[in-house]
């Protein structure tokens, strides 16, 4: 369980999933999108929730530092990848901080995610991953790109039938 005083950002928190997950592990979450829509759904779904913040702004523009910062889907879509990683990695706090990177590997698709649904009673457990499926298909970003950023430590771990690469990355020195 995380202690009360820790810090979380959702870097395009979109209808704020993950944001709501940080909340429940107690930590004191800001979830930041460019998308009004998304943030105004994330919002009515978290009413009831205290320690949940949303807000309206490009990440490159955030100041803050956080103990924990996720990012999902977020490296596939801005057009500098490395200068996007970088300013993730400037929002850490410092060294005992982790930013995850939740990414599509090249076999996302929305074929290779139906293959996953076993039977028709379980394929809206799969509809949300088949949606960024449909979005992110052929998106992938190359894992190399961790390799080129000096001073951090980073793990890849691979779900849904290496679909998806979540990748920790902690810093030697902030």
């Amino acid at each position: 369980m995380a202690s009360e005083d820790k810090s979380w950002a959702d870097i395009g928190c979109s209808t704020g999933l993950l944001t709501r997950l940080a909340h429940k592990l107690h930590y004191h979450v800001k979830g930041f999108d460019i998308n009004t829509i998304s943030l105004l759904v994330a919002k009515m779904l978290s009413l009831a929730l205290p320690n949940i913040h949303y807000q309206k702004k490009d990440f490159y523009t955030i100041e803050s530092k956080f103990d924990i910062v996720t990012a999902t889907s977020l490296l596939s879509v801005v057009e500098d990848k490395k200068e996007a990683l970088l300013k993730l990695i400037s929002l850490l706090k410092d060294s005992n901080s982790t930013l995850i990177i939740i990414e599509p590997t090249q076999a996302l698709s929305v074929v290779n995610t139906w293959k996953c649904i076993h039977n028709l009673s379980t394929w809206w457990l799969y509809k949300g991953l088949l949606v960024w499926a449909k979005a992110r298909e052929g998106k992938a970003i190359d894992e190399k790109i961790f390799e080129e950023i000096d001073g951090i430590f980073f793990s890849h771990s691979y779900h849904l039938d290496t679909m998806v690469r979540v990748t920790y990355i902690k810093t030697a020195q902030i």
